[in-house]
C-alpha cells in the first residue's frame, strides 16, 4: 500500500486528512451556530412532571379571597397543561420544519475486508475501509420551504392563542367554584339557623305535652318540619365539603382544600353600564382568542396548501463531500463539491394526496370559524340580556326580599318585647335567606360579566373591579 494517499489536502477546505477531521466538524458546528436562533418565548417554564404525574404547585392559602382567585397561577392545572403540551408540540414541529432548510452534516464509514481481483492495482491490499464527511445545503425550491415554514408558524401562533384562551376558561371555572363555596357556606348557615329554631320549638312542644298543653299530632308536625330541615342542613354541609374539593381540583391543587373564603363586594356590578349588543359582537369577533386561534389555523392550512401544490417543482441543493479510503481507485475522490438539481417526475400520487389533506384542513378551519362566529353572536346577545335582567328584575327582587326581612324582623322584635311572640327565629331565618338570595344574584351577575371579559379578551380584574381599561389585551402574534 502506498502511503502517499494516506494524507491529502481537502481541496478548497484547506484541511489535512485525517488530522483535519476535528477542524472540519468544528467548522460545520460553527456554521450551524451562525443560524439565527428562534425568538425566545414569553411563556413561563412548563410544569414539572415526575413519575407520578404532575407535581402539585404551591398549596392554596387557608384564607382565600377574590384577589387570590384572580391572581392564582394556573400553569399546573390539568387542562392548561394539556393546552401547553399542544403548544409545545407545535413549537417542535416548527423547529422540525425549519431544520430541513438548514445545513445537514453527516458522517459515515465502513470497515471491509476484500480479496482483490487479478486486475486490481493494489492486489495485495485486503483492507477496503472508508470514512466520509458530507455537508448538504438546500439552495432553492421555488418557495415550497417558505410555505411550509409559514404554515408551521401560523399553527404555532394559533396554538399559543388557544393556550391563553384555555387558561382564561379555567380561571372562570375557578371563579365559579369559588362562588359555589361561598354560596354553600351561606346556605348551610341559613339552614343551621332554621334547624336550631325548629328544634327549640319541637323541644318546647314536647315539654308542653308533658303538661297536657299540646297533642301528639302537633308534636308530629314539629318533628316532621325539624327532620326535613335537618336533612337539608346535612346536604348543605356535604355541599360545603364537595364544593371545596371541586375548587381545589379545578385550581390544579387536589387535596389542598381552603378553609376560609372571604366574600367579595361586587355591588357595583349592578350599576355597571351594559355594552350595546352590536358593539359587543363587533368587539368579540375581533378580540375573541378562540376565533383568533382558528384564524391562524386557517392561515396555516392555506400555506400548507400552497406548499402541497408546489410539491412536484424542482429543488436545488449544494453538497460537499470529503472521503478517506484505504484503497485507491479511479472513481474514488477524496473531495467533491457540486450543485445538484432534483426534479420529481412522478411521486405515486403523493402530491394530490397532500393537496387533499391541506384542502380538508382549510375547509375544517373555515367551518369552525363560521361556527365560532355564530356562537359569539348568540352568546353575546344572551350575555347582554342576562346582565340587564339581573341588574333590573334580579336587583328589585333582592331589594324586596331584604326590605321584607328587615320589616319582618322589626315586627317580630316588637311582638317579642310585648311577649306576644315566643322568639325571633323566623325573622332571623328570613334575613339569612335574603342574604343568600343576594349572594346568588350577585355572583350570577359577576359570572356573566366574567364571561363577557373572556369573550372580549379583557382582564377579569378590569371587569369585576371596575379598573380603568387601557385597551383590550389583544394577545395576538405580535405579543405572543
Amino acid at each position: 500500500m502506498t502511503t502517499a494517499r494516506s494524507r491529502f489536502e481537502a481541496g478548497a477546505l484547506g484541511l489535512v486528512w485525517p488530522g483535519g477531521w476535528p477542524g472540519l466538524i468544528l467548522a460545520g458546528v460553527a456554521g450551524l451556530m451562525a443560524i439565527p436562533a428562534m425568538a425566545g418565548d414569553a411563556l413561563p417554564p412548563p410544569p414539572t412532571v415526575d413519575a407520578d404525574g404532575l407535581v402539585a404547585p404551591a398549596p392554596l392559602s387557608d384564607t382565600l379571597s377574590l384577589d387570590d382567585v384572580l391572581s392564582l397561577p394556573l400553569g399546573g392545572q390539568y387542562a392548561v397543561v394539556g393546552a401547553r403540551a399542544r403548544y409545545e408540540r407545535r413549537l417542535a414541529e416548527r423547529q422540525l420544519t425549519r431544520s430541513t432548510n438548514r445545513p445537514q452534516i453527516s458522517v459515515d464509514g465502513r470497515f471491509r475486508y476484500v480479496e482483490p481481483g487479478e486486475l486490481a492495482v493494489e492486489n495485495d491490499q485486503h483492507d477496503d475501509h472508508r470514512a466520509g464527511l458530507s455537508l448538504r445545503q438546500k439552495l432553492f425550491d421555488f418557495g415550497r420551504q417558505r410555505s411550509r415554514e409559514a404554515a408551521a408558524e401560523a399553527r404555532l401562533k394559533g396554538e399559543r392563542l388557544a393556550l391563553l384562551a384555555e387558561e382564561k376558561r379555567q380561571r372562570l371555572k375557578v371563579l365559579q367554584a369559588y362562588f359555589d363555596v361561598l354560596l354553600a357556606d351561606q346556605r348551610y348557615q341559613a339552614l343551621n339557623e332554621r334547624m336550631a329554631i325548629l328544634f327549640i320549638r319541637y323541644d318546647r312542644a314536647r315539654d308542653r305535652r308533658e303538661l297536657g298543653q299540646t297533642s301528639d299530632y302537633d308534636i308530629a308536625v314539629f318533628e316532621r318540619d325539624y327532620q326535613a330541615v335537618m336533612l337539608e342542613r346535612a346536604r348543605a354541609d356535604a355541599d360545603r365539603r364537595l364544593s371545596r374539593r371541586h375548587l381545589a381540583e379545578v385550581a390544579g391543587r387536589p387535596g389542598q382544600l381552603p378553609r376560609n373564603l372571604e366574600a367579595p363586594r361586587l355591588d357595583a356590578l349592578f350599576e355597571r353600564e351594559v355594552p350595546a349588543v352590536g358593539k359587543l359582537i363587533e368587539t368579540a369577533l375581533s378580540e375573541d382568542l378562540v376565533l383568533q386561534a382558528l384564524r391562524r389555523q386557517r392561515q396555516g392550512s392555506e400555506s400548507a396548501l400552497a406548499a402541497a401544490r408546489s410539491g412536484n417543482l424542482p429543488s436545488v441543493h449544494a453538497e460537499v463531500n470529503a472521503d478517506y479510503y484505504t484503497r485507491e481507485g479511479a472513481t474514488r475522490d477524496p473531495f467533491r463539491a457540486g450543485v445538484y438539481l432534483e426534479f420529481p417526475l412522478f411521486r405515486g400520487g403523493a402530491r394530490n394526496a397532500e393537496i387533499g389533506v391541506a384542502q380538508s384542513d382549510r375547509m375544517a378551519a373555515v367551518a369552525e370559524m363560521a361556527e365560532r362566529e355564530a356562537n359569539i353572536r348568540r352568546y353575546a346577545t344572551e350575555l347582554v340580556e342576562m346582565i340587564r335582567l339581573q341588574q333590573s328584575t334580579g336587583q328589585q327582587r333582592i331589594l324586596a326580599l331584604e326590605n321584607y326581612a328587615e320589616l319582618n324582623f322589626m315586627r317580630n322584635q316588637t311582638l317579642y318585647q310585648m311577649e306576644k311572640a315566643a322568639d325571633l327565629g323566623d325573622a332571623m331565618a328570613e334575613m339569612s335567606m335574603a342574604q343568600l338570595e343576594r349572594m346568588q344574584t350577585t355572583y350570577a351577575l359577576a359570572m356573566r360579566w366574567a364571561e363577557l371579559a373572556l369573550l372580549t379578551n379583557r382582564s377579569l380584574e378590569a371587569v369585576l373591579r371596575g379598573e380603568p381599561q387601557t385597551g383590550a389585551e389583544n394577545v395576538t402574534e405580535e405579543t405572543s
